[in-house]
Order: structure tokens, then sequence, then C-alpha cells
């Protein structure tokens, strides 16, 4: 009996993980994502849109930055979807004031949908950055929001990881105004401090750039002086104007948008050990017109599963060798 079970464990163990473990993500199966983009009823067409690779998944869901992105100090870890908003948010500006090339590019068709990998192009598994850009229809300029998406995303209902992901893209929208350089706008930004306890670690000032369109437009310098704030006036509403903070030590950084005024926080960076399990973002609302998609949920580790059965299994064999060895000797 001792010997069967021995034969029985030896066998289990051989086995490959991801044969015992049904839920890893397989990094053979190509991933792809296809965005739709309609106001109402009516597709946006020609509408242009980009997409980075923030941080490459293993088989057990765990992420690691990519070169391009490892310099800032950013979470890539998000806890519930306001957090991922957050972190797009954060990378715009990153993205574009440092041209950061993206992994793939492309337009949207006569139906207001766009699909990667593009032709002749191929997406890793991991954790995406969508970028897109300001677009003119029929009178109006729609901006997209940028947001995160996992592929493969994580279908939380069914427990089973989706290779093709589908999205609706989400957008602020405007009429064009009939003099678009007569039209001025302000745009302020903030400088919010989570550090209680690290006050004195807090450096004397840090710098912020206004981008317009992409690029540097303005530097400023916030300090106690000015209240760690500052106000642009007299901005042409024709350029899109976004807010980056210049990397800062020993900080992470979140920027959040609450009307014209950018919100840049700052959090002390505690020495503690790095998250073993991400959770994956949920992507914008699922789209109508692609095939059913099943939007990506939190992510789950599955690696310990039969790693325990193992042990226990072991332990078990341990117990009636030592009971046999008792046996014998009475």
């Amino acid at each position: 009996m001792t010997a069967a079970l021995l034969s029985v464990l030896a066998v289990f163990l051989l086995l490959p993980l991801q044969a015992l473990a049904a839920g890893s993500i397989d990094l053979n199966q190509d991933v792809s994502l296809t965005i739709s983009y309609q106001d109402g009823n009516t597709p946006l067409v020609g509408a242009e849109f980009e997409i980075f690779l923030v941080a490459t998944v293993d088989e057990y869901g765990e992420l690691t930055t990519t070169k391009d992105f490892a310099q800032f100090h950013v979470n890539i870890r998000g806890k519930d979807d306001e957090a991922w908003r957050t972190l797009a948010s954060t990378l715009e500006g990153y993205v574009l004031r440092d041209d950061i090339s993206p992994t793939d590019s492309g337009k949207t068709n006569d139906k207001g949908l766009i699909s990667f990998p593009t032709a002749g192009k191929s997406l890793k598994a991991g954790l995406y950055f969508v970028l897109g850009y300001r677009h003119t229809q029929n009178g109006f300029r729609y901006d997209p929001t940028p947001f995160m998406v996992m592929l493969p995303g994580l279908d939380k209902e069914n427990n089973i990881w989706v290779y093709d992901v589908a999205v609706n893209a989400k957008f602020d929208s405007s009429q064009i105004p009939d003099n678009p350089d007569d039209h001025i706008i302000d745009r302020k930004v903030l400088k919010v401090w989570a550090d209680d306890g690290h006050e004195k670690d807090r450096p004397k000032e840090v710098i912020v750039q206004l981008l317009r369109d992409g690029k540097v437009y303005d530097t400023v310098t916030l300090n106690a002086a000015n209240n760690w704030r500052y106000t642009w006036t007299g901005l042409n509403d024709r350029y899109t104007w976004t807010i980056v903070e210049k990397e800062l030590e020993g900080y992470t950084v979140e920027v959040t948008r609450d009307g014209i005024t950018f919100v840049v926080t700052n959090s002390y960076n505690e020495e503690i050990p790095d998250e073993p399990t991400p959770t994956t973002p949920t992507t914008p609302d699922k789209p109508t017109t692609p095939t059913k998609p099943t939007l990506p949920q939190t992510g789950q580790l599955w690696w310990p599963v039969p790693v325990l059965i193992a042990a226990g299994l072991l332990f078990v064999v341990i117990g009636l060798v030592r009971r046999r060895g008792t046996t014998d000797e009475k």
C-alpha cells in the first residue's frame, strides 16, 4: 500500500503545473483587443488609438513592468476600477511627454471599430495602456478617456481567461465653437501629499509640466510658498492640455482630473514587500457591435493549489511509512 501511494505521488509531482492548474494563463495563446467607438448609434470613423504594453504577465498572473515604463513611479497593481482609471490618467502625461513608441496603433473603421493586433503585428499577454486622440466629426469633437486593459482578461463569473477582449471606449464630447481660437480656458494644478508621519522627508518643491497636444508648453515649480498650486489662464481650447509631474524619488505619483483642476498626489513609499497577486483592470463598458466579449476582472493565483495538494500527499505517505515502521518493530 505504501509503495502504491509513493508511485501515485511521484507521478503527481512530475506533472506540469499548468496541467494541474486549469486557471493559469496560456502564454502560447494569441491575445487580441477590439475597441468600439460610437456616439450612440453613430460610429466614430477614423479615430486614432494607440496601445502600450506596460507590464508583461506570467502564467500565474504576476506582472513585470516593461523597460519603457519601469522608470515611472506608479502603482501598476490596481485594487479596484478607480485605481486603474487613475493609473491611466497618470500614464497619459508620461507617454505623451516622452513620446513613447506604441506597441500597436490604428484607426477605427466605418463601423467605429479598431482591432489589435493590426496586420503584421502581434501582442504579448500583459497589462496595456490605451490612448486615443481627439477626433472631430459632424461638428463635434471627441476626447477619448485613456484606460487600462488586461490581455487576457478574466471572466470572473465563469473563472476563465478570455483571450479576445472587446470594449467600448468612453469619451468627452463637445460642439466645436464657431471661432475656436477665441475660446479661452484655464487649467489648474494642485499638489496633494499622502505622507503622514513622513512630512520631514517631503521635498521642498516639485516640478510640474503642462503639455499642449503632448508637447511641453510650460513648466512650473510648486512649493509651500505658492501653497502647492498653480493656475494657467488664457489657454486656447483648440488644443488638448495635460499635466505631468517630473519623476520624484521615494514617492508614487497619481494624477486625476476634477473639472479644470489636475490633482497630483504623491504617496510616500513605505518599505513593504511586493504584492504577489495583482488584480486585473475592468475595462470600459462592453460593446454591442463585436461578438459578445467577457470583460477582465480580478485575477487569482492558481499555482499554489497543486503544490499544496502534493505536500498533503507527501505528509500522508510519510505518516503511513512511520506507522508501518512502528508496526514492524512490534
